[in-house]
């Protein structure tokens, strides 16, 4: 552990080093490229990391005026992602702050929005975040791992991947050999049971639904309904993240007017971190009543 006078000194090499001026961000320091960072706290360790290290983080991202918009945990139980310590990015990158923080440190960053999705995520910039905006990065630097310790890593985490399946098809086919009623398999390792028949069309790509449904795990407890709130759900078939991908999958095999129960596994359902409101544990099958209330075609 630092003491306090050499924690003192640190800092001031770090504020030293860095041709810092007055930051717009109270309580952050700004670098000449552009990075504003603020020390939350100091961990034990004393080691930092080098070119070619893997870094175990975890990480919260944040908008300017601190309204959280994902985390990783939202990624894994333990909150913990893996990146590979490169050079920076782009200009500015929390990745340039990186390098002067030891195991354990926790340290608030702030970076262009712009440049940290198009050059780091390589993705387009979110709706709800404005050009020239900036997003907030709280980060804490957990471990520092060499190649060998990060393929041991990805090997352990493989392995609690591959028990959390096994565990999921143990419980499901528990499920239907102990059913009363015969659910008929999907190729994507869905299963189905029809409740009644419609009489309209099917839906295309661009087609406009309305549903109700209620979703229940195995054991029959219900963790939400559409009937409930007395509000059918209506989307468009084909615009992403609308739905889980099981229930795009169960209504495009449905027909207007028809009602039926879905067996959905995790992977098509809400995947290895669960709901986001976690109500929905991770890597749990679901099931679906859904009725296709209207269709209206693109």
């Amino acid at each position: 552990m630092l003491k306090k006078s050499s924690l003192y000194l640190l800092i001031v090499a770090i504020v030293s080093s860095s041709c810092l001026h007055n930051s717009a961000y109270k309580g952050y320091t700004e670098t000449d490229s552009g990075l504003f960072y603020k020390l939350q706290s100091v961990g034990d360790g004393k080691a930092k990391p080098a070119l070619g290290d893997y870094l175990q983080l975890v990480i919260t991202y944040k908008t300017e005026k601190d309204s959280i918009f994902f985390d990783s945990y939202s990624t894994n139980e333990t909150g913990k992602v893996i990146l590979p310590f490169k050079h920076s990015s782009f200009i500015g990158s929390f990745e340039e702050g990186l390098i002067n923080m030891n195991a354990g440190d926790s340290v608030s960053f702030i970076v262009n929005a712009d440049s940290l999705f198009k050059k780091f995520f390589k993705a387009p910039l979110p709706l709800f975040l404005n050009p020239g905006s900036k997003v907030k990065m709280d980060i804490k630097l957990h471990s520092i791992l060499s190649e060998k310790e990060y393929l041991a890593e990805l090997e352990k985490y493989q392995q609690m991947i591959d028990d959390r399946d096994i565990e999921e098809q143990r419980k499901l086919q528990l499920f239907l050999d102990t059913s009363r009623t015969q659910f008929f398999p999907l190729e994507n390792g869905m299963f189905y049971l029809p409740i009644k028949q419609g009489t309209g069309s099917f839906p295309e790509v661009g087609s406009k639904v309305k549903i109700q449904y209620k979703g229940f795990f195995l054991n029959g407890k219900q963790f939400e309904s559409t009937y409930d709130r007395a509000q059918p759900l209506e989307y468009t078939i084909g615009e992403q993240e609308q739905v889980i991908k099981g229930i795009e999958t169960a209504i495009n095999l449905m027909n207007e007017g028809s009602k039926t129960k879905f067996i959905i596994p995790s992977h098509l359902a809400f995947g290895e971190s669960g709901s986001s409101t976690n109500i929905v544990p991770p890597y749990s099958t679901v099931i679906y009543e859904i009725e296709l209330l209207n269709l209206t075609k693109k």
